[in-house]
């Protein structure tokens, strides 16, 4: 069950999530790295810096989410993204129960921290797809070469339906400025069992959130970039489509992966970061906002779910997060939205403060 983003990357070249950074190694060759010659602190800070918050991987962890939230909610971040989960909310057909992120939005609305909601079929944390189980019951929801809303249209219409539901319960909702869409829609990831979904869906669900937002609301729509290096065969189509109806569009960046389970780990090369750069210009020359939808800021180690079995582990550390955060807002990515804050917390309630201290310099 392990995958938060992790065993799929590694063991094929579909791998496809904007993972990044192999040439931070470079800036990590002196702990002085951040500092200038007099010592003093050289980090650059993006415009917002944030994170993605999920009960669900509270439950993978063992922690309390409401506990875990509230702490989060202090460190200083500015933009924290939430998913409405359809298993959770809709858990019978046409019964909705939003108790749970009522909850999220009110505690995130009460500490002044905006909020970025992604909703659809596919969004944050394994397993991707969150189907209700009436529906996967019921109708095809399996891999396949098609588009999942091209072979399963009755899956599509219950999606639109939810997504409906969703957008109008929390249309007035105060901490709500974004609206993302789905999570990496147009992806083909192993870890998202292959399911991928076509452009013309993604659309109707944007005209159809967009009928429903307020005008200060934006849409915001992600996207991955092949490791080691882009395949834009695949890349590029699925970023111009998201520029073509997004208000802001963001990227998911890893800094090293496991490759399978060789015991060897992936990090990207040169390209993918001069890809990331030039289209981060693009964005911005059309009038839209760049993002970093996930920077890694949490373990990614092979067959684990969520890595929580010892205190450190190759492919994460505090450190490393640092130095990230560091290019991507040199990279002039305006937001930047750690991955792992449920992973901070966890470290947190076994007595180790690394990581939490670190994220609440970064954000002070």
């Amino acid at each position: 069950m392990r995958s938060t983003r992790r065993n799929f990357f590694l063991m094929g070249g579909i791998g496809a999530w904007l993972m990044g950074r192999s040439h931070l190694a470079s800036a990590q060759s002196s702990p002085q790295s951040l500092m200038d010659r007099s010592g003093t602190p050289n980090f650059q800070r993006p415009t917002h810096l944030g994170t993605t918050f999920s009960p669900l991987q509270c439950y993978y962890l063992g922690v309390d989410y409401k506990a875990a939230f509230r702490e989060i909610c202090q460190l200083g971040l500015t933009r924290i993204r939430l998913g409405a989960y359809w298993n959770e909310i809709e858990r019978s057909p046409g019964q909705f129960d939003f108790a749970q992120l009522d909850w999220l939005l009110d505690e995130a609305h009460r500490n002044n921290i905006t909020v970025a909601l992604a909703v659809g079929m596919k969004v944050p944390r394994w397993p991707e797809f969150h189907f209700p189980g009436w529906v996967s019951d019921r109708y095809d929801t399996k891999s396949g070469e098609i588009a999942l809303d091209l072979r399963s249209p009755a899956v599509a219409d219950l999606s639109l339906k939810f997504v409906d539901a969703v957008a109008q319960h929390y249309r007035y909702a105060p901490a709500i400025q974004y609206w993302q869409i789905e999570n990496e829609p147009f992806t083909r990831l192993e870890i998202a069992g292959g399911r991928f979904l076509s452009a013309d869906f993604v659309r109707r669900e944007v005209a159809l959130v967009r009928s429903n937002l307020l005008r200060s609301q934006k849409i915001l729509l992600t996207n991955a970039i092949h490791l080691p290096s882009p395949k834009l065969s695949e890349d590029l189509p699925a970023f111009q489509d998201s520029l073509a109806v997004a208000d802001a569009v963001g990227f998911n960046v890893y800094s090293k992966v496991p490759a399978g389970n060789s015991g060897a780990y992936l990090e990207p090369e040169e390209a993918f970061w001069d890809q990331l750069q030039s289209w981060q210009r693009e964005i911005v020359r059309n009038g839209r906002e760049a993002w970093i939808a996930e920077a890694q800021a949490e373990p990614w180690e092979p067959q684990k779910l969520v890595a929580n079995d010892r205190a450190d582990y190759p492919s994460a550390s505090p450190r490393r997060m640092q130095l990230l955060v560091d290019r991507l807002a040199r990279s002039d990515y305006s937001t930047v939205l750690l991955w792992g804050c449920e992973y901070w917390y966890w470290q947190k309630t076994q007595g180790r403060n690394i990581w939490w201290w670190t994220v609440k310099q970064m954000a002070g």
